[in-house]
């Protein structure tokens, strides 16, 4: 009998070891197009940065009922083509839903091939305006959201004449637009723009728009260039020796950017109409308590001071693995697109969110604060504004 059990115990060990080790599940992979480079690689990269973060909080928290997910990203290059190329390489393999593109032109490019049959694609930028019931959904509040909330503030302020200078392309043109729609609301009526001025995002100077500027009799600058080509705006406002204060686009709140380029910046105040994770200090019982907290820890942990380009990332991909949570990973483009428009009091760290309202963002112009840039205080920055705009009391 002591033989047979030794037997058994041996043949038990050898049985265990030879056994093969359970396969881990194969990670769930959702592909995003960003701008990785050219002109707009600062935002992509930090897009980018933010999926990474996310990828590693999502898969601790269990995945999607234990299976792993995983981000692709693929570089369009700020490039439009390169963006339908990548993109017709995506569908080709039958994805529930896709993220993408950092720039309003190459997301304007794809968003065709997603509108009206999906699968769903999550755009990551504010600079989109889906039909309602679509499958494309747009990151943050709208750019015409952001643009009201920044005319509000300068105009309680005192500020009548507005000079605008944007890039030539289509993220441009809907900043033009935007803005016509802030000043069209009636609390607007006496404000005015004295002048537009565009340049073309390769131009490496725009000295002379900046002049056209001066010219003017502007009262502030509403400069929405995005990455170096806001740099390229910011030194022919310095070779002009115009220091008036600058609105510009929230991406432009990075302080690696703005580092480079603190030679030619702003005396004068320069802010931005953001998200409401800049609110940073929040009470226990404020619902975007837990999620602002959660972001800031885990970019911080990856070495990151968030920007709002990483929150261009971060909560469309909350809210895609939500969808996935509820449906699994055989959901459907219709299943993820219908959880989406009905998604309402989701806390995110740009807003409550509620897509109920059909304009496939979700926010409104109340999640928008507006942000001075502050190098002197710990943060680098300063919230001005209550939510919407006002300015804060005095």
């Amino acid at each position: 009998m002591k033989y047979l059990t030794l037997f058994c115990a041996a043949a038990f060990i050898m049985f265990a070891v030879a056994a093969p080790v359970a396969a881990q599940p194969k990670p769930y992979t959702i592909d995003a197009i960003l701008s990785l480079t050219g002109p707009a690689a600062t935002l992509g990269q930090a897009e980018a940065a933010a999926l990474a973060a996310y990828e590693k909080l999502a898969n601790r928290q269990g995945g999607i009922h234990g299976t792993p997910i995983h981000f692709e990203v693929s570089d369009d290059t700020s490039n439009p083509a390169t963006a339908v190329q990548l993109a017709n390489a995506i569908l080709a393999k039958h994805p529930a839903v896709v993220m993408g593109c950092s720039l309003v032109g190459p997301t304007q490019a794809i968003e065709p091939l997603f509108l009206q049959n999906g699968p769903v694609l999550f755009a990551s930028t504010p600079l989109l305006y889906p039909d309602k019931g679509s499958y494309v959904f747009a990151a943050g509040a709208s750019s015409r959201h952001s643009m009201a909330a920044a005319v509000r503030y300068f105009r309680m302020n005192g500020i009548t004449k507005i000079a605008m200078l944007t890039t030539s392309d289509a993220s441009g043109q809907d900043n033009l637009h935007s803005l016509d729609l802030a000043l069209q609301l009636p609390e607007n009526k006496g404000m005015q723009v004295v002048d537009r001025e565009q340049f073309a995002p390769a131009d490496i100077s725009a000295a002379p728009q900046a002049q056209r500027i001066k010219a003017s009799g502007a009262q502030v600058i509403f400069a929405y260039p995005t990455g170096a080509p806001f740099g390229t705006a910011l030194h022919a406002f310095y070779d002009a020796g115009l220091d008036l204060p600058i609105d510009t686009a929230g991406p432009n709140l990075d302080p690696v950017l703005l580092d480079r380029f603190k030679s030619v910046l702003p005396h004068a105040e320069l802010v931005i109409a953001n998200a409401s994770f800049f609110n940073h200090d929040r009470k226990a019982n404020d619902p975007l308590k837990a999620p602002i907290d959660e972001f800031y820890t885990e970019l911080g942990a990856a070495g990151i001071k968030p920007t709002v380009a990483n929150a261009f990332t971060w909560d469309p991909a909350r809210i895609i693995i939500a969808a996935l949570r509820k449906y699994g990973t055989n959901a459907t483009p219709a299943q993820i697109r219908d959880f989406i428009s009905d998604l309402h009091d989701f806390p995110g760290v740009s807003g409550m969110y509620d897509f109920r309202i059909g304009d496939q963002h979700g926010l409104t112009q109340d999640a928008e604060v507006v942000i001075r840039y502050d190098p002197t205080s710990p943060s680098g920055q300063r919230i001005v504004s209550q939510q919407g705009g006002a300015p804060n009391p005095h």
